[in-house]
């Protein structure tokens, strides 16, 4: 094969898919064959234009394959092998910045963004999840997989999994006793309720839209102890009623929607900690209740993407538990049919609302 093909954002909703010449592999470069490409709440944002991109840009940030061809230099870089199983989670950065150097290579403004930053103008193109096969730099971060994990377990271990451990347990400190309420019960939510059950949580309550009454229940089956209908009762009032009034110790916001935030402080106890991890996308402006911050001292916590610690001990956790992460996935689809998954991750698809969808390209 000479060419790959490659779902490529030209402009907002305009997606096509494009070919490009496979690149030959530099000593410190690797191919990787793409097995499998998670979509996410935040490729419908770059879809519809409410994040600036580099267009044009091959999507998909949530990658598992296995290494097609290996440089040299590579081999020594990441430690692999070709054959071997893998997940790629972002950029180790340049390593001389802030950021960088500080152990947060994620926030380098020179790394490889894979999915998203790093534009397929130029060669060798291949930057992003959803194709047939990715370029691997130098600076990328690869993870290998053990065989006790399915295709769909890493590629989600590698993203959202990983995300539920950094937000809810490293940035919220969910720990022994405390309750936990997450807003959102979506992907991030699932494996946010997953991860506070590991991390010992004694209540685990999940709040979701009255169209969200399949994922809710999935969300039971994960962990959670409860579940809210925010379309039929106040969050707030039903977080009072299920711990006596004392409330929620540690509250994370993945719902993405301005309207949860006045309830995610409400439903806090006092010196507790929110953290925000959904994106609302175009710059809105959100009014928060500052003083309720300020004479409860709660902790705020933006959170981005997971960092490697997260992503090997959630990796590590599930495959030693055999915990069916793959429940997760209720959607397949081809890379032809890419847009048709954006949109239905984006609710825009009539009886189509997956609750986590993958490319198999």
């Amino acid at each position: 094969m000479t060419t790959a093909r490659a779902a490529t954002l030209v402009g907002p909703e305009r997606l096509e898919i494009r070919e490009y010449p496979i690149p030959e592999v530099a000593p410190d470069g690797a191919l990787m064959r793409i097995g499998l490409g998670g979509v996410c709440g935040t490729d419908v944002k770059y879809y519809r234009g409410r994040i600036d991109m580099p267009y044009p840009v091959i999507l998909g940030h949530e990658i598992f394959g296995r290494i097609e061809r290996l440089g040299s230099e590579a081999a020594r870089i990441h430690g692999v092998a070709e054959g071997d199983r893998v997940v790629l989670k972002g950029s180790r950065g340049c390593g001389h910045c802030r950021d960088c150097r500080a152990g947060a290579p994620r926030f380098c403004p020179r790394r490889t963004a894979y999915g998203s930053r790093t534009s397929a103008a130029d060669p060798p193109h291949l930057f992003g999840g959803l194709a047939d096969y990715l370029y691997v730099n130098p600076d990328a971060m690869l993870f290998k997989v053990g065989d006790g994990l399915s295709d769909e377990a890493a590629v989600l271990c590698g993203s959202v999994m990983a995300n539920g451990y950094q937000w809810a347990v490293l940035h919220g400190g969910a720990t022994f006793g405390d309750t936990v309420l997450i807003q959102g019960p979506g992907q991030q939510g699932l494996a946010c309720t997953w991860a506070a059950r590991c991390a010992g949580a004694a209540r685990v309550l999940v709040s979701g839209a009255a169209a969200d009454a399949d994922r809710l229940a999935l969300c039971r089956a994960w962990g959670a102890d409860a579940v809210i209908d925010a379309d039929a009762d106040d969050v707030v009032e039903a977080v009072a009623d299920f711990t006596g009034g004392a409330m929620a110790d540690v509250v994370v916001d993945v719902s993405g929607s301005p309207d949860a935030l006045a309830s995610s402080v409400a439903a806090l106890r006092r010196r507790g900690t929110l953290v925000l991890a959904g994106l609302t996308g175009g710059g809105r402006r959100v009014p928060v209740e500052i003083d309720a911050l300020v004479w409860n001292e709660i902790r705020l916590q933006g959170a981005f993407t997971a960092g490697s610690t997260a992503l090997e001990a959630t990796m590590a956790l599930v495959e030693a538990t055999g915990f069916d992460v793959a429940s997760m996935v209720s959607h397949t689809f081809g890379l032809d049919d890419t847009e048709l998954c954006i949109r239905a991750v984006g609710g825009e698809i009539d009886g189509m609302y997956p609750v986590k969808a993958v490319i198999r390209p």
